[in-house]
């Protein structure tokens, strides 16, 4: 594992990110529900200097590190001033796997604009940024199998998709496919909650189980925030574990990896999508992913597309 390379991610612990052991750092040193930690926000806000003194374990490796790439919501302001202190030679990078929101104010924060990378072709073209792709790790990766080909897999939080999910599923189970579909939400809204009733879930699952039903599972669903451009972690997982996906990213068809055999684009509105065509699409063949593919997606290749 690339050792001249620090990761600050929010929260490591998520993800496949304890994979990459001895790279992946929070951002603190302290936990985020804890006395001293409202002590940081408090000296934080007041932009005073000690605020170093509460971050991570990442701190012990700058002297070693050639680059440095921030995640997000693992920036906090002035890290890259921090790091560049430490170490001269040491690059930094702000990366967002995220769509820019009117909340998220980083990209604005951080002093090097010129070092700032998004994986959404859209907020790279909004906000001046340089493009990198999502990554994933061929650790994970699994041939293709004919088992569990009729059963589809989605767990994700809301994010205003809910509804339109739900309605999908009744149209995905016509196709003849088994949906497994459940949905994290923050609304309080009794209402809205009980409309939810058949795709709500109350729980996440660690990521060694989430990849256990991706494994039982022949198909992914992928249905991106109005306004992503960006592939998600299922479009990855789709393509290392050798699943189908069944998406609403219309960007997807650009990809040099699109294959119509593997992957199914939905129309825009409900009332286009057909049954008979998702089950037309389900017994086409699964073609394997190239191994070109697999490499320039591994997070090998993430992580050195920065320097080039």
């Amino acid at each position: 594992m690339s050792e001249d390379t620090i990761i600050i991610f929010q929260k490591p612990e998520l993800y496949f990110f304890p994979h990459f052991k001895g790279i992946v750092f929070s951002p603190f040193g302290i936990p985020e529900r804890s006395f001293r930690y409202l002590i940081y926000k408090v000296l934080y806000i007041l932009n005073l200097p000690c605020c170093s003194l509460f971050w991570g374990d990442w701190k012990k490796h700058l002297t070693t590190a050639r680059q440095v790439i921030i995640f997000d919501y693992g920036y906090q302001k002035g890290m890259e001033t921090y790091i560049k202190k430490v170490n001269p030679s040491c690059k930094v990078y702000l990366f967002f796997w995220n769509i820019i929101t009117k909340r998220q104010k980083n990209h604005k924060l951080f002093t090097d604009k010129t070092a700032i990378y998004s994986t959404d072709k859209g907020c790279c073209e909004k906000f001046h940024f340089k493009y990198n792709h999502i990554f994933y790790t061929r650790d994970y990766y699994r041939p293709y199998s004919l088992a569990h080909r009729d059963r589809l897999f989605f767990l994700g939080v809301d994010k205003g998709r809910a509804p339109f999910i739900q309605e999908l599923k009744k149209l995905l189970e016509k196709s003849g496919l088994t949906c497994d579909i459940r949905i994290l939400t923050h609304s309080k809204n009794t209402a809205y909650r009980a409309s939810l009733s058949d795709v709500l879930t109350t729980s996440f699952l660690q990521y060694s189980e989430y990849c256990k039903e991706i494994e039982r599972s022949g198909v992914l669903l992928d249905i991106n925030q109005e306004g992503q451009l960006a592939l998600t972690m299922r479009v990855l997982e789709s393509i290392y574990f050798s699943k189908k996906l069944i998406t609403n990213n219309e960007d997807i068809v650009h990809y040099d990896f699109y294959h119509e055999n593997n992957i199914y684009l939905l129309p825009k509105q409900l009332a286009d999508i057909s049954p008979e065509d998702i089950r037309s699409f389900l017994e086409k063949p699964f073609i394997p992913y190239s191994e070109e593919t697999l490499a320039h997606y591994d997070f090998e290749h993430w992580k050195n597309s920065f320097s080039k």
